[in-house]
């Protein structure tokens, strides 16, 4: 059983949540169809030789073996730690590593870098931390006593990555909830970017196509998810 109020609080989050996702749901359609429009015009102009440049880059990387997938990891990690949104490190971890390698690693990074700025407000770098949370007191009242779950849906909504950090790391999150809670609520967006940043990288437009579309299939089943849970969820606590 949860606390009191704790249906109601999830309820408010994962609809919270489920704005977030659609508003980052249209930004993703937006760069889909950047993306498609200049892989179309590469693909029947002279800019093909791009299309072929990309795939050397990609060979390129890979020369580098461990080290190029380490300095990628810790620029990650360092970059999300210092506020910097992951999305965009996700399209380029696609591009120069592919989809697979390009989720695992922006997962790793994107993850770690989150648990440094968790660490560093945890244990002393609260200055500028209360105002954001005065900013935001819904936030803070939604996550209290934060369960896997708060964490996973908090990572959904469309606020600076930083100020999530800090009002967890202020609250009573306990590390292994924040890391795993984390970890989780990265990937559907992730994934996302990881496909639209890992299109352009492919040798034919059928292929480019493809991943265009599964970007967009896993962000649209993402949001329709979370609209089924929290329907049912928000029915339950007006009876």
């Amino acid at each position: 059983m949860g606390e009191p109020g704790d249906e109601e609080t999830m309820a408010v989050l994962g609809e919270e949540a489920r704005k977030g996702l659609g508003k980052e749901r249209r930004q993703i359609v937006m760069l889909v169809l950047v993306v498609a429009a200049v892989m179309l015009v590469a693909h029947f102009t002279p800019m093909r030789a791009w299309l072929q440049n990309a795939q050397e880059w990609k060979r390129y990387v890979k020369e580098f073996g461990w080290m190029s997938r380490a300095i990628f990891l810790g620029g990650t990690a360092l970059a999300v730690m210092m506020g910097l949104p992951r999305l965009p490190l996700c399209g380029v971890a696609g591009l120069l590593f592919g989809f697979t390698e390009g989720v695992v690693l922006s997962l790793v990074g994107s993850t770690l870098g989150a648990y440094g700025a968790f660490l560093g407000v945890r244990y002393g770098f609260r200055e500028g931390v209360a105002a954001q949370a005065e900013k935001r007191p819904w936030l803070g009242k939604m996550l209290k006593k934060p369960s896997l779950l708060k964490v996973f849906w908090v990572r959904q909504l469309v606020l600076p990555g930083v100020v999530l950090n800090a009002v967890l790391g202020v609250a009573e999150t306990r590390h292994r909830v924040f890391l795993a809670g984390t970890f989780l609520g990265y990937i559907p967006l992730n994934v996302a970017a990881t496909l639209v940043g890992s299109a352009p990288g492919k040798a034919s437009l059928s292929e480019t196509v493809m991943q265009l579309m599964a970007a967009l299939a896993v962000i649209n089943v993402v949001v329709w998810l979370l609209w089924r849970r929290y329907k049912k969820v928000g029915g339950d606590v007006g009876r």
